[in-house]
């Protein structure tokens, strides 16, 4: 083989070599870009699911109707339940008073917080029992026979409260049935309690005067929540 064969044999190695070498850092540069293409995509889906997470928080999962209990003669509302077993619960009501003795319908709200530190099994029953569930709340009439600030028309701290806001606190149980997975259809339980409470009002009263009864201070609310 001549010279000039071996020099045109060298040369094409060497090109092939670096078409080779060519390829591989273009595939090398291509699986790169795909890793963090991917990389990029799944930082945004877990964003993205983050963010779906943050809505669904926020909405309501506890839907209430209650009988008496301060809360009006009827009030209706929705709520959220959160902790580690659903131990705390906020709820959000609209109530109304019935006409009565020439008065007109009064509506009202009232927000509460729930808390329920025990739950116990009945048995292998769907059955729950929350014995015990401490409540604290506020509770506001809306008309304008109630105020916030006491009117000019009375002596300067002639009442010395607010007879359009209520502070309340209560105790009481509940019981939860749970439904069995395969039968749910819009929610997965339906509890029935009862709450026995009293208000800042009730509580100064028996204060300034001992005999009122100690029945007269406290108002008991029955109820359903159905969980979702």
């Amino acid at each position: 083989m001549t010279d000039m064969m071996w020099k045109n044999a060298f040369f094409k190695s060497l090109r092939a070599v670096a078409l080779a070498a060519a390829v591989s850092a273009t595939a090398q540069a291509l699986a790169v870009t795909v890793e963090t293409d991917s990389v990029k995509k799944s930082k945004y889906e877990q964003r993205l699911t983050r963010g779906k997470e943050f809505w669904q928080r926020l909405a309501p999962n506890l839907y209430s109707i209650q009988f008496a209990g301060g809360t009006g003669m009827f009030s209706a509302g929705i709520g959220w339940d959160y902790g580690s077993s659903d131990q705390w619960e906020t709820h959000l009501t609209v109530g109304f008073l019935p006409r009565r003795y020439g008065n007109p319908i009064y509506w009202t709200a009232t927000l509460k917080e729930n808390y329920m530190p025990w739950r116990l099994n009945l048995g292998r029953s769907p059955l729950e029992l929350r014995p015990l569930c401490v409540t604290l709340g506020l509770n506001s009439i809306l008309h304008g026979d109630f105020w916030t600030s006491e009117p000019d028309r009375y002596p300067g701290g002639y009442y010395g409260f607010s007879s359009r806001i209520r502070f309340f606190l209560g105790v009481g149980q509940r019981l939860t049935l749970n439904i069995p997975y395969e039968r749910r259809r819009l929610g997965r339980q339906l509890s029935v309690y009862y709450e026995v409470s009293t208000c800042d009002l009730y509580v100064r009263q028996k204060i300034l005067s001992g005999s009122i009864p100690l029945k007269d201070i406290i108002t008991i609310g029955i109820g359903v929540i159905y969980t979702i």
